[in-house]
C-alpha cells in the first residue's frame, strides 16, 4: 500500500466534508496546552511523521501520532477569521475556562481513526462533518457541530465520565449536555463513567468502560441518530494542560481558504494527546443501521459483499453472524474468536461548558430518537448496561445525565 493511500486507510481528517455533503451527511504550545517535544515543529519545510502503526488489534497508536510530515504553510489563511469567543488558537481554541472548576469539561475536537479501515468510510460521511463546527459560529471550521463527544474530569473522585451530546444551539453560552435516552434497536444511550488512575497532576488513564456508546445526530437531526457501540473501551496516555482546557493543541497554520484543511495530507490542525481503544462487537453493529448507506455498521466494518437485501450481515442456521472480525470480545485477543473489530484512535480536546440539561428537552432524546430505518429488532438493550456504568468504577455508582 502506498503512502498516501495508507495514511487514508488509518487517519481521520475532520473537516473533509463536501462529499458528505452533497450525500445529506449522515452523520477527537502556549501556557494553557501541554507543548510535545517529540513533535515536528510546524512550516520549514517537510518533517518526520510520528507514526500511528499501533502494531495491530488490541494496541493503542501513540497518543500523539501524525503521520503527516506536518509541513505547513506559515500562517493561517486571511480569508479565515477565528472570533474571539472560540478561544486562544495559540492553544486549542478551549471555548470555557476549567482552571477555577472542580470538574473539566471537554469536547473532542478531533479524531484520528488507526483501526479498524473501514470505519473510515464511515468517518467520511459522518465523523469529519460532525466534529467540526457550523462555520457559522466563527470557529474556523465547516461542520455541522453533530457529533459531540465530551468528557468530564473529576480530579477528586478520580473519575472520567464520557459520552456524546445533541448538537448545541448555544455553544459559547449554555454549552452541551449529556444525551440520555433510549435509541430503536439499541438501547440505553448515555454518558458512562470509569476511574481515572494519574501518573501526574497532568498525565492519567482510565480503567475500561463496561460500555461507551456514543451518539452522532445525522446532519444534526435529533430523530436520527447512529451510535458508536465501544465495549471495554480504555482512554489513556492522556496528557491534559495545568488549567484542564486543554488536550493536545490546534494547529493555526493549518487552516485554510475558507477555514477548511489547507493540506490535510501534508499538515493536520490538531494535534492529539490522548488515545483511545475498545472493540465493537458484531452483534452490535449489526443493531445500528446507517441509512445513508442502506446497511447496518456490522456490513461496513466487515466490507461483506454482496450486500444482503436487508442491509444486515449475514447468519448461519444457528442464527450467528458469519462475517469475521478481527479480535475476540471473550479472550480479549486479535485472532482469536473474530467476533468483534478492535478501534483505535487518538484525540485532541478543549475546554466547553457542560450543562445538567434540565432546560433542553433533547438530552432526555425530546421526539423518540431512531437509530436509522426499523431495524427489526425491539427496543432492548444489548449486552452489558448499554453505555450507564462501568465496571472499573463500580464504587463511583453508575453515570447520569447531570453535571453535579
Amino acid at each position: 500500500m502506498g503512502a498516501e493511500s495508507n495514511r487514508r486507510s488509518v487517519r481521520w481528517q475532520v473537516g473533509v466534508a463536501s462529499g458528505a455533503a452533497a450525500l445529506g451527511v449522515v452523520a477527537l504550545v502556549v501556557a494553557a496546552c501541554i507543548p510535545d517535544p517529540e513533535r515536528p515543529p510546524t512550516g520549514g519545510g517537510p518533517q518526520s511523521a510520528i507514526s500511528c502503526d499501533a502494531g495491530g488489534p488490541g494496541n493503542f497508536p501513540a497518543a500523539n501520532c501524525d503521520p503527516t510530515p506536518n509541513s505547513c504553510p506559515a500562517a493561517i489563511d486571511p480569508t479565515c477569521k477565528i472570533a474571539p469567543e472560540c478561544g486562544s488558537t495559540s492553544t486549542c481554541l478551549p471555548m470555557a475556562d476549567n482552571s477555577k472548576s472542580a470538574k473539566w469539561d471537554l469536547r473532542i475536537r478531533r479524531l484520528y481513526a488507526t483501526a479498524p479501515a473501514k470505519l473510515t468510510d464511515l468517518q467520511k460521511i459522518i465523523v469529519d462533518k460532525g466534529i467540526n463546527l457550523p462555520l457559522k459560529l466563527g470557529c474556523g471550521e465547516s461542520g455541522d457541530g453533530a457529533f459531540n463527544w465530551l468528557m468530564q474530569i473529576d480530579k477528586a473522585a478520580k473519575t472520567l465520565k464520557t459520552g456524546g451530546a445533541p448538537p448545541a444551539t448555544d455553544p459559547f453560552g449554555k454549552g452541551y449536555c449529556f444525551y440520555d435516552s433510549t435509541v430503536k434497536g439499541v438501547g440505553p444511550v448515555g454518558p458512562s463513567l470509569a476511574k481515572l488512575d494519574f501518573a501526574s497532576d497532568t498525565e492519567f488513564s482510565t480503567q475500561p468502560y463496561d460500555r461507551v456508546n456514543v451518539p452522532i445526530f445525522v446532519a444534526g437531526d435529533i430523530n436520527n441518530v447512529v451510535v458508536l457501540p465501544i465495549t471495554k473501551a480504555v482512554i489513556k496516555d492522556v496528557k491534559i494542560s495545568a488549567d484542564g482546557n486543554c488536550i493536545g493543541s490546534f494547529n493555526a497554520p493549518a487552516v485554510g481558504k475558507n477555514c477548511v484543511d489547507s493540506d490535510p495530507d501534508q499538515c493536520s490542525r490538531w494535534h492529539t494527546s490522548g488515545t483511545i481503544g475498545g472493540y465493537i462487537t458484531l452483534e452490535d453493529a449489526d443493531r445500528v443501521n446507517v441509512d445513508i448507506l442502506s446497511e447496518t455498521m456490522c456490513i461496513l466494518l466487515a466490507g461483506v459483499s454482496p450486500k444482503p437485501a436487508d442491509g444486515k450481515c449475514p447468519r448461519d442456521g444457528a442464527g450467528k453472524i458469519t462475517a469475521k472480525g478481527d479480535f475476540c470480545s471473550t479472550t480479549g485477543k486479535a485472532g482469536d474468536c473474530l467476533d468483534s473489530f478492535w478501534l483505535s484512535a487518538t484525540f485532541a480536546a478543549s475546554a466547553v461548558k457542560i450543562n445538567d440539561g434540565s432546560s433542553d428537552p433533547s438530552c432526555k432524546g425530546g421526539p423518540a430518537p431512531d437509530a436509522g430505518s426499523d431495524s427489526g429488532t425491539p427496543d432492548a438493550a444489548p449486552p452489558g448496561d448499554g453505555g450507564k456504568a462501568d465496571a472499573g468504577a463500580s464504587d463511583a455508582g453508575s453515570s447520569d445525565a447531570t453535571t453535579d
